[in-house]
């Protein structure tokens, strides 16, 4: 193949290692769906850890696993990674195709950094300086002039010795023209590159192809995400087939795909389950991580990373929380004013490119950004501005404001600030926000955040108070409700007049408000209570759309919080774990089921509009749920570590919701879940782990007490 051609022409060239690597004296049995560290001399089958793991159970190491059939060889095969080549990508459309291409180049650089001598430092965002192409002459130009200098000598010299009457004596404007190949830049920091293969390795190809039915390319919130994918091994030739409805699917399938392959220590080389049969959809659509970057900023570069570890993990949705009281990075180019006197400095904005730049990278990784500027709560920074420029107090009860009162007093944390309801100015600057979100986004859904509202905030507040004296009005809750009506009423409406005719769902934060004042045909509900609240179940009834966020499990910043302030004392006492996000409990139809709606889990279809709510199913009001991060105490440093792998379980419960998570279940997640960590860590994500990696090597040994009395009760 290409590589032995490539490796023999820079062989003078190629580097040699300063060391010798010892053989392992284990091998790997699978037993009772576990693997097992035995010594090599009395395994009946030599096998590597890897190998072990793709191949050990129902699931091998697929993480999330999925819902329909699957099916996985026990054997392997193994390849030179560039004998790997996709050779159909059948779309309807350009902008398809290309964006296939895109992900199979994004796949095939994250199975090279399965290798573990790919450089850390390299192991960034899958950007166009990745991609940028160079040819093998551009990276070994000086062995290759060298060697071509040599192989022009040669074939002179045996040119004069050639009877003038030899054919080849014609052939005076032959090239000789060896790396012809292009490679993406990447690939010059990879392994593989240099690697030699015996002939059975190297004999060994595997072609990929892609049949993607829908000419769409845009993704939302009902897009078919399912996939079939096969592989299949005829002698020296593997086949993989993936067939999906949507480059979404396609996507889903990749990455798949990557997780039935793996890095074989002994060989050197990658390996590949033989044959394998997945059919694949998610169980909810709606599968989240909302990030907080108003609190503390993250670079372009962080979030990018945010959502590769997302696309491992088969979720589709970050929630974008952008401004807080605290920062409003955001660049508007129609009312620049917010960022100039609300960043933390001019290097800490988005500009409308880095959002754009943002987006599409989501889009091309199964990504749908839903993007928020909160209020009427959460808003200072960036506000302040109004009464220079004539247009009076757009924001109260900041500490500018507050003449000397404790924060607490009006707030439920430091840093506070609320909208001003009553002044028409702060819908008009709303209203340009609102055209350039559009602009930058091009959103199908945003979220118009919608908590923490302080009514003590407006009734201190002179601008209120006169509001309700010119009117006849008092300050009560119901006429404080009926001024958040206002606010929210306003702001929806400058929203729909920035989309000039586009629907773009809206999506708020449960509350007293939402639940009795905004329209539930049109808006989805976050819901913002823990677990076992009875108004999680009055939303359903009721007939709202929801996106559970219970933040007593799904919550990520409440791990050793030290931050002041009512969220931060409102973390629960014992910080969640990653079985925390996964425990059936904290099902989305589990939680309706447990709060008394008896038919969360039915299968059946709605047959009447005249059925009563606590008979409809409940399944299509539930889109599904969303991991939080308030970044409290969490910036770009810190981010990737708290949140993975804890919601790695989150996607797996989103994905597949699992039926059972008993502890005695030989198909646990537990150890699936630690491949994925190791996975996740080999292609740059800076993922916790969740036990010593003794617990890989032997996945009998790392039981509790609890467990193993459990599981002696059960027939081996």
């Amino acid at each position: 193949m290409r590589v032995l051609v490539f490796t023999a022409l820079v062989v003078a060239a190629a580097a040699t290692n300063n060391f010798f690597q010892l053989p392992t004296p284990y091998s790997y049995e699978c037993s009772n769906n576990q693997c097992r560290r035995v010594e090599r001399s009395l395994s009946r089958q030599q096998r590597s850890l890897g190998e072990c793991q793709l191949t050990c159970g129902r699931y091998g190491s697929l993480w999330p696993k999925p819902t329909g059939d699957v099916r996985i060889s026990p054997d392997v095969v193994r390849f030179n990674p560039y004998n790997m080549r996709v050779t159909k990508i059948a779309a309807s459309n350009q902008r398809l195709t290309n964006m296939l291409r895109d992900a199979t180049g994004y796949f095939t650089r994250n199975i090279h950094q399965y290798h573990p001598d790919f450089p850390e430092s390299q192991k960034t965002p899958y950007t166009e300086d990745q991609k940028e192409i160079f040819t093998a002459r551009e990276m070994f130009n000086q062995e290759f002039d060298q060697l071509r200098s040599f192989q022009e000598r040669e074939q002179q010299q045996s040119f004069r010795r050639l009877p003038q009457s030899h054919p080849n004596r014609q052939q005076t404007n032959t090239e000789f023209s060896p790396f012809t190949d292009t490679y993406e830049n990447w690939e010059r920091y990879s392994p593989f590159m240099n690697q030699k293969y015996n002939a059975g390795i190297e004999r060994n190809v595997v072609n990929l192809e892609i049949t993607v039915t829908s000419p769409e390319v845009r993704q939302n919130i009902d897009t078919d995400e399912s996939y079939n994918l096969v592989i299949q091994t005829l002698d020296d030739k593997t086949t993989v087939t993936i067939l999906a409805p949507t480059y979404a699917g396609a996507r889903h399938a990749l990455e798949t795909l990557s997780q039935l392959i793996t890095y074989d220590e002994d060989k050197n080389s990658l390996m590949v389950v033989k044959n394998a049969r997945i059919t694949d959809k998610p169980a909810y659509k709606y599968r989240g991580l909302m990030l907080d970057t108003g609190r503390n900023y993250y670079t372009k570069e962080e979030l990018m990373s945010l959502l590769d570890a997302m696309s491992q993990n088969k979720m589709n949705i970050f929630h974008w929380h952008l401004t807080d009281a605290s920062a409003f990075p955001l660049y508007s180019t129609r009312v620049p004013q917010m960022a100039y006197y609300g960043a933390y400095s001019p290097r800490k904005m988005y500009y409308p490119e880095d959002i754009q730049n943002i987006v599409e990278y989501a889009r091309h990784r199964g990504i749908i950004v839903i993007p928020e500027i909160d209020g009427p709560a959460h808003t200072g920074a960036g506000w302040e501005w109004g009464e220079k420029e004539g247009k009076g107090k757009m924001v109260l009860c900041t500490n500018k404001y507050l003449n000397d009162q404790p924060w607490y007093s009006v707030s439920k944390e430091p840093l506070n600030g609320q909208l001003n309801p009553v002044n028409p100015e702060v819908y008009n600057v709303l209203g340009e926000l609102y055209r350039d979100l559009v602009e930058y986004f091009d959103p199908e859904m945003v979220h118009f955040g919608g908590d923490d509202v302080s009514f003590r905030c407006w009734n201190s507040a002179d601008e209120i108070q006169q509001f309700f004296a010119n009117n006849n009005r008092e300050a009560t809750s119901r006429e404080n409700f009926e001024l958040w009506n206002t606010y929210q009423s306003n702001a929806f409406s400058k929203l729909q007049e920035a989309a000039e005719g586009r629907k773009i769902t809206p999506i708020i934060h449960s509350s007293s408000f939402a639940r009795n004042y905004v329209d539930k045909e049109t808006y989805v509900i976050q819901l913002t209570e823990s677990a076992n609240d009875s108004m999680i179940a009055e939303y359903v009834n009721n007939g709202f759309k929801v996106i559970f966020s219970n933040p007593d499990q799904w919550r990520l910043d409440c791990a050793g919080t030290s931050w002041l302030g009512e969220k931060a004392e409102s973390c629960p006492n014992v910080t969640p774990t990653w079985r925390n996000f996964y425990d059936r409990a904290n099902s989305p139809l589990d939680m309706l089921y447990n709060l008394g709606v008896s038919n969360a889990r039915s299968e059946i279809p709605v047959e009447s509009q005249q059925q009563s709510a606590a008979e409809r199913i409940p399944r299509e009001a539930v889109w599904g749920g969303t991991a939080t991060l308030w970044s409290f105490e969490t910036d770009g440093k810190s981010i990737q570590s708290k949140t993975w792998p804890k919601v790695s379980a989150l996607a797996e419960r989103l994905w597949s919701d699992p039926h059972s998570t008993s502890r005695t279940s030989y198909e646990a997640p537990q150890k699936r879940l630690n491949v994925q960590r190791q996975r996740m860590v080999s292609r740059g994500i800076d993922a916790d782990p969740l036990q010593p990696e003794y617990c890989m090597h032997d996945e009998t040994a790392c039981y509790s007490q609890e467990e193993y009395q459990l599981r002696s009760t059960i027939p081996q």
